[in-house]
């Protein structure tokens, strides 16, 4: 060792470490094969969890960002859904005009329900108040349309002249419960271009679309909806779905023309604290 030359001692040392990991290596390989089936299987266990993991993580970042879908709305399927929803919030409020099995009565407007207890907004100018020879009033009786086709007689709780809209409701006949489905109301503030839809008609429900022309004093909702099928007491929808307003209260006469529906909430309130009102 002590005649060898530096080149020589780094030679024996790299000689010595390759024969050492070689005899280590046979070492471990025999140990190995030698241990029992349960240790094997531990070991196994092991690598093939540690790879599984390694493998499916990024698979899972990947479907992540690629499992995205663009699903394509048409106005006309939203207003098709909008319109089934709300249906059966309308009511169609006829006048009786004569006694007998088979009352006759006239269209006088649509209502809206507006709570489930069954309460119905309207024009006040549904109501006609005639007056005999003498000067007396004439006592008018109203039924309710409901969109199952049921009727219902009304009875008139409420009515504001200042701001045109008089109250319902209905009188039960049966003591069968029966369903108010009011609508959702928009709370949303409303912009001008908006899509909306009206339902009128005075014998069947009748659509007309449009937008939100201009939004007058009083936040009077005003559409380019010039439809013969706007009649009094149409109810103004959103896309959404939502009642944004209606056709009645001391507004011009027109198709295009609706109150907010924030209004008529308000006069409910109202007339939760009040008192019939004679109209």
């Amino acid at each position: 060792m002590e005649g060898l030359t530096k080149q020589q001692l780094i030679l024996l040392a790299l000689l010595v470490s390759f024969v050492t990991s070689i005899a280590t290596g046979i070492v471990t390989v025999s140990l190995v094969n030698q241990a029992p089936p349960a240790l094997t299987q531990t070991i196994n266990r092991v690598v093939e969890k540690t790879i599984e993991r390694v493998v499916t993580e990024p698979s899972k970042q990947t479907a992540a960002v690629v499992t995205k879908e663009t699903v394509v709305v048409k106005a006309d399927d939203v207003v098709v859904a909008a319109v089934e929803k709300n249906a059966r919030s309308i009511v169609r409020i006829k006048e009786v005009t004569s006694e007998g099995e088979k009352n006759a009565a006239n269209f006088a407007g649509l209502g809206l329900i507006l709570s489930k207890d069954g309460t119905i907004v309207a024009d006040i100018q549904v109501v006609y108040r005639k007056d005999d020879s003498a000067g007396n009033p004439i006592p008018e009786r109203y039924i309710g349309v409901f969109a199952d086709g049921t009727t219902l007689p009304l009875d008139v709780v409420f009515a504001n002249k200042d701001a045109g809209l008089l109250f319902f409701k209905p009188l039960a006949t049966t003591t069968a419960a029966i369903l108010y489905l009011p609508p959702l109301f928009g709370t949303t503030d409303l912009k001008l271009g908006q899509a909306v839809f009206a339902i009128g008609g005075a014998e069947t429900n009748a659509v007309s679309t449009g937008i939100i022309a201009n939004i007058g004093e009083h936040a009077v909702i005003r559409t380019d909806i010039r439809s013969d099928d706007i009649v009094s007491g149409s109810v103004l929808f959103n896309l959404s779905g939502e009642a944004i307003g209606i056709n009645a209260g001391v507004l011009p006469k027109s198709g295009h023309t609706f109150l907010p529906i924030g209004q008529v909430q308000a006069l409910r309130a109202l007339m939760a604290s009040s008192s019939p009102v004679a109209h």
